[in-house]
């Protein structure tokens, strides 16, 4: 290691050094590029201090150059005794002022390995000014801004990319599919306020869809060119959303291309929010801190992982789901629970309690083919930094580095006009407008014909509903008061029904409650899924499966996947091993 805190097996691949003013001081800083992040060396009185930030929590850099509306700049926030930070600023002179400006943009861990841990955004403001002009000054900041997104880059390189039908081109815009409606109805918000800054300190061009009907989502993907959107499918909303997405699809002639060039996210705007709490827990990120901030990332990160999905079958139907089939006490508190939506997730905490009351239990016939040599091991994370942020910023989220300009002050040197980058049938004042090119979202002429509607999809492995099931598979027939299948960890943000599932293991975690257990011992076991500690009580079980089939023998229950009510009959469900991919951080 040098004195930079640069290891021998790491690549230098850019050093410039920098100043900072204090109000009394005057600080040096060696900056270094290098294929772990960007170093930054403190230097004052003989003393040095090197903190990292790393490749994998920059999310972009941007250029910029001052203009000249601020008349003052900023020099490196200082703190006083009253205040907890303010900005040294000295007179502002444009003539010159000749420097050019990189932004980078970075959301780095905070408070790691306790119950405050969370991602700040960070900005790292680097001056240029080694020339008299403009120009020069600029060039050397392209090639930072050039050599940094090449470093993010390298993040992407596992994604898979398919060449598109009929010698499409390749596309790397977005599309978020945002529900106005979902959880408590402020989904436009949460993409204008928090998603679509992040999307831009990243450079990411998108498209965005406002659903206005039950299935629009849907429809959307089964109709459209969806190889317009190479970078994939955001949805932000509830994981009924993503079901929509996941079965339009699924009903595409070309589903298969289709899943392997997508790569699908979810950012949370819903009443249960599983799957993005299931992305964070496997990731060991800190979801609850800021499940919006840390979804989004996922997206920004560019990494993605195969996620299995599940074959649904009923006398009437077929879908595909990504989280659950429920029937019985969840279930029933799932769908009652909805004249209470307008309370967001308390509604479900609500209902329990009105259920628990009046515990009911459901006679069935369950089946099913159980996975041998499963190790139910629960990861125990270990969480490794390289260094503790806080002395480069602790209470501002700005490091100004040789001079750096408020942001308001600083414009992108190649700036141009904002356009939209969507048309929604109901939403167009509230348009959050991309930088990138002008582009108008305008529906590609029906893919599949309307009276073609069918799931598609992988070809399933057991017999159908109107055949016995196989002589291997165990069958069980009895009172439950439950019996939920799970395929992710949590089936919604605080209850964790399958400690041990991860994203791509081939397994249903079949979930039963048997007639018997008292309302007490049942209470206990209701507080527990919120730890995972729920598996130790009487008369609960959790059985690795890969497909089992529900016959319900008395009515009165509902049947619920992945949130959505289904008619009530006999189904069976079958895993189907990484059909899909999911944008999902490197576990740290």
């Amino acid at each position: 290691m040098n004195g930079n805190g640069i290891t021998k097996e790491e690549n230098t691949i850019l050093t410039e050094n920098f100043y900072a003013l204090s109000k009394k001081q005057k600080y040096s800083y060696t900056v270094s590029l290098t294929s772990c992040g960007l170093y930054l060396q403190k230097n004052f009185n003989g003393s040095t201090k090197t903190d990292l930030i790393r490749a994998s929590d920059i999310i972009g850099c941007k250029c910029m150059r001052n203009n000249g509306k601020s008349n003052e700049c900023i020099c490196r926030p200082v703190k006083n005794s009253n205040t907890s930070s303010h900005q040294v600023r000295i007179p502002y002179n444009e003539a010159f002022d000749c420097s050019a400006y990189l932004c980078v943009y970075a959301y780095i861990l905070k408070n790691i390995a306790t119950k405050n841990e969370k991602r700040d955004k960070m900005i790292v403001t680097l001056r240029f000014r080694n020339y008299n002009n403009y120009e020069d000054n600029l060039k050397i900041a392209i090639n930072w801004k050039y050599e940094i997104n090449s470093l993010i880059r390298t993040r992407n390189e596992d994604r898979i990319i398919v060449t598109p039908a009929n010698n499409q081109c390749l596309s790397d815009r977005l599309l978020v599919i945002v529900n106005p409606k979902s959880g408590v109805g402020k989904g436009r918000e949460i993409f204008q306020r928090r998603v679509a800054p992040v999307l831009v300190m990243a450079d990411i061009d998108f498209e965005l869809h406002i659903t206005c009907m039950q299935n629009d989502a849907r429809n959307l993907v089964r109709t459209s060119n969806i190889y317009e959107w190479g970078r994939g499918i955001v949805v932000l909303g509830g994981d009924g959303l993503m079901f929509e997405v996941i079965n339009g699809l699924m009903e595409r002639s070309d589903w298969q291309r289709a899943f392997e060039y997508l790569t699908l996210a979810i950012i949370p705007g819903g009443s249960g929010n599983g799957l993005a709490k299931s992305i964070g827990y496997e990731t060991n990120e800190p979801y609850m801190q800021d499940p919006i901030i840390i979804s989004t990332l996922n997206v920004v990160g560019g990494n993605s992982r195969p996620m299995d999905l599940v074959r649904v079958e009923t006398l009437s139907q077929v879908v595909y789901s990504f989280l659950s089939v429920g029937w019985g006490f969840i279930a029933d508190i799932d769908i009652e629970s909805e004249r209470l939506r307008i309370l967001g997730n308390p509604r479900f905490t609500i209902w329990s309690i009105a259920r628990l009351i009046g515990l009911k239990t459901y006679r069935a016939r369950l089946s099913y083919s159980k996975v041998k040599n499963v190790e139910a091991k629960v990861s125990n994370f270990t969480k490794n930094s390289f260094f503790d942020c806080k002395d480069i910023n602790d209470d501002d989220e700005t490091v100004s580095v040789e001079f750096g300009m408020d942001p308001v002050s600083l414009e992108e040197f190649d700036f141009r006009e904002r356009v939209e980058s969507f048309s929604s049938v109901i939403s167009k004042r509230s348009a959050f407008m991309s930088i990138h090119e002008s582009s108008s979202f305008t529906s590609i002429p029906d893919i599949i014909e309307e009276s073609d509607i069918r799931m598609r999809g992988p070809a399933p492995k057991i017999p159908p509903l109107s055949e016995p099931v196989p002589l291997d598979w165990e069958i069980l027939e009895e009172e439950f008061v439950m019996i939920h299948a799970s395929y992710l960890s949590h089936i919604s943000e605080d209850l964790i029904l399958a400690p041990n599932s991860k994203l791509n293991d081939g397994v249903i975690w079949l979930l039963i409650v048997k007639s018997g257990i008292s309302r007490a011992s049942f209470l206990q076991f209701l507080l527990a899924l919120s730890t995972g500690n729920h598996l130790s009580f009487p008369y609960v079980q959790m059985i690795p499966v890969n497909a089992f089939r529900l016959e319900p023998l008395s009515g009165g229950s509902h049947i619920v996947v992945d949130g959505e009510l289904l008619k009530h009959s006999p189904l069976q469900a079958e895993i189907m091993p990484g059909v899909t991919n999911v944008y999902a951080r490197q576990k740290h």
